[in-house]
């Protein structure tokens, strides 16, 4: 906002010297006003990283030369000639490679084997019996090894996740049971980040053994319901009993019933002279081998009674 003037105008002013007079102001106190200083950005020097030779594998042939040329003999080269025997290395090993991979993908493999180098060495004229200096090199073995910079040591676990996880949950006996995986590693996690537990079904799938099942269950119901239809009914006999002993009269009636099945169960019903009684049955008797052959029981036919001899005299 402009800043408004407080002095008093005066009746012989115009509204345009008023304009005049705020805008000449506002100039001066935008001239007036001075930026503010930037603090400077201080940079700190960061120290030279050195490089690992196993970060960069040309440095590791440039190294290689070198130490092969001070074998022969040399002292140092310049860094066209180092530039040119690299250049040499890798068309090389490009063109010996190449051979090696003819071989693999003309046999169909996906992984070369000694074939395939043998292959390629043939190539390139090269005998078996030419590696085998190589494989005992006359560099002093001091210079032929690398030093690399010493690995961080694994951060040791605490003792409250062993005990926690326990040797069930644990995946260190993973890690240390496949040979392949480095030693530098870290150690596995829980068993149940990467890992699933297998559950078992308890139920029989064999069909003879589940019918044995069935039959032996349905053997065990039949049983159960045999032993409880026995008892209810021992205890409706029970009640029945008590029943008739209040009335003298159903109290007689159920001991002579008593008495009759305990006979009939014994046998004592008749008495052992006594004469069976005959099948009086006059039911119809049906013949199935004949067709409407139904006929009643054979009556007995009366005998005549006698003629008498003399003639009756009218």
């Amino acid at each position: 906002m402009s800043p408004k003037s407080r002095k008093r105008p005066s009746p012989f002013e115009s509204d345009d010297d008023l304009e005049d007079e705020t805008s000449s102001k506002r100039r001066r106190i935008a001239l007036d006003i001075s930026p503010t200083p930037v603090a400077e950005q201080i940079s700190l020097p960061t120290p030279p990283v050195a490089e690992l030779f196993d970060d960069k594998p040309q440095k590791l042939l440039s190294r290689a030369i070198a130490l092969a040329l001070e074998h022969v003999g040399f002292d140092g080269a310049s860094r066209e000639a180092m530039q040119a025997m690299c250049d040499e290395v890798d068309i090389y090993a490009e063109h010996f490679l190449y051979e090696v991979t003819s071989s693999m993908l003309n046999a169909r493999r996906s992984e070369p084997t000694p074939i395939d180098f043998d292959y390629a060495l043939s190539r390139f004229d090269l005998p078996l019996a030419s590696i085998e200096p190589h494989l005992k090199p006359p560099i002093p073995k001091a210079k032929v090894d690398i030093k690399l910079e010493a690995q961080e040591e694994e951060e040791q676990k605490s003792i409250s996740e062993s005990i926690l996880l326990g040797k069930e949950l644990s995946g260190e006996p993973d890690r240390l049971s496949k040979p392949y995986i480095p030693t530098r590693f870290p150690s596995f996690p829980s068993k149940h980040t990467y890992k699933w537990t297998e559950i078992e079904s308890t139920r029989e799938r064999d069909p003879r053994k589940i019918r044995e099942e069935a039959a032996k269950s349905a053997r065990q119901g039949e049983e159960a319901l045999r032993r409880l239809t026995k008892f209810s009914k021992a205890g409706n006999e029970r009640d029945i009993k008590r029943t008739a002993e209040k009335d003298p009269k159903s109290k007689e009636k159920h001991e002579l019933w008593e008495q009759m099945m305990k006979d009939l169960m014994t046998g004592r019903s008749q008495p052992p002279n006594s004469k069976p009684m005959r099948d009086e049955d006059h039911s119809l008797i049906v013949n199935s081998e004949r067709r409407h052959s139904r006929k009643g029981p054979t009556a007995k036919k009366k005998k005549a009674l006698p003629v008498e001899a003399n003639p009756v005299q009218l």
